[in-house]
């Protein structure tokens, strides 16, 4: 079946679902999200096992999704299934990786990615409606939700062709397919030449990873999920209701985390953070810095409030300023 054109929306420039990184709120409209997401899957469903799909090969960006006329293997015997629960609904995400699956890292939905894509309609029209043929840096966290969670299994590649040299290139890149129930996309509402409850599917390019720092701190935010189980949102160390990821001061002690060496070797990691009173709590999550039962807050660490303790006092001249000196 051979595509039908459109002019290409700008789908991700101004994108109409700004994602959540707990995906938590719940929908402020009356309609059935629930009842339409299982609408949605039949449909994913049908439409891969009526077609299939031919990977890209050589230097060819993305592969091919053709109707099965003469016995070809239905792409519902090759796609992974990715279960996402977002605004207390239930979804399925399927997609495609090809081999190689990309030499370098996973994004997560706080990091932003560089990439090729083309998009189009999961529905009797195919419609093509966006297009990227030059990568492109995208954040993550501005997308329709299927973008957010369905990059997540892909791998970026290895630079090969820096610029000033053109094309940019990777060696192994990411690249793949992603089929997207309206739910994680444009929902009921649409946009674009898209309708409303359209399922869409993604031919994807992903050439590199780039980490977020949402709050600037020297940490990547991949690290400021503390507890490790995916949820950004429900790290909050100093319990101020703004989690790690999006708090400069992760444990409210008056100094900046970018200043309380929780990175001393600069590589978005603190996994070497410093432990002055070594309690197994880092000095950039733990209030009382020196073990002494003072609150580093109530040791003078910052006397001109620019939260850098470039001036913290001293009391006894030791040149170990008071909220770093148990004695």
């Amino acid at each position: 079946m051979k595509l039908k054109f459109v002019i290409p929306t700008i789908l991700f420039v101004a994108t109409l679902f700004i994602t959540s990184c707990g995906g938590d709120d719940t929908p402020t409209d009356n309609f059935d999200y629930a009842a339409q997401a299982l609408i949605d899957d039949e449909k994913i469903n049908t439409f891969l096992e009526t077609h299939f799909y031919t990977p890209p090969t050589g230097s060819e960006d993305f592969g091919v999704i053709d109707t099965i006329l003469n016995g070809e293997t239905p792409i519902k015997n090759m796609v992974q299934v990715q279960d996402i629960t977002f605004n207390k609904v239930d979804y399925k995400l399927y997609y495609i990786v090809d081999q190689p699956e990309g030499s370098g890292k996973s994004p997560i939905i706080l990091d932003r990615v560089f990439t090729k894509y083309k998009g189009i309609t999961l529905d009797g029209q195919q419609t093509q409606f966006d297009e990227r043929i030059l990568y492109t840096w995208i954040g993550l966290t501005t997308v329709v939700p299927g973008w957010s969670y369905g990059f997540q299994n892909f791998k970026g590649g290895t630079q090969v062709i820096t610029p000033p040299d053109m094309p940019i290139e990777f060696d192994q890149p990411g690249r793949g397919v992603l089929f997207i129930p309206s739910g994680l996309g444009y929902k009921n509402i649409g946009g674009g030449s898209i309708p409303p409850n359209t399922n869409l599917y993604f031919h994807i390019k992903l050439g590199l990873v780039e980490r977020g720092d949402q709050d600037i701190d020297g940490i990547y935010s991949l690290y400021e999920d503390i507890d490790g189980d995916g949820d950004f949102e429900n790290d909050d160390t100093d319990g101020d209701k703004r989690p790690n990821y999006a708090d400069q001061d992760d444990d409210n002690d008056g100094i900046f985390t970018i200043y309380e060496n929780a990175d001393p070797n600069g590589d978005g990691n603190p996994d070497d953070a410093v432990d002055t009173d070594g309690d197994n709590t880092p000095d950039y999550l733990d209030n009382d810095d020196d073990g002494d039962g003072i609150l580093t807050g109530l040791e003078e660490p910052d006397p001109n409030g620019d939260r850098n303790p470039n001036d913290a006092i001293d009391s006894d001249g030791d040149n170990i300023p008071d909220y770093l000196d148990a004695n």
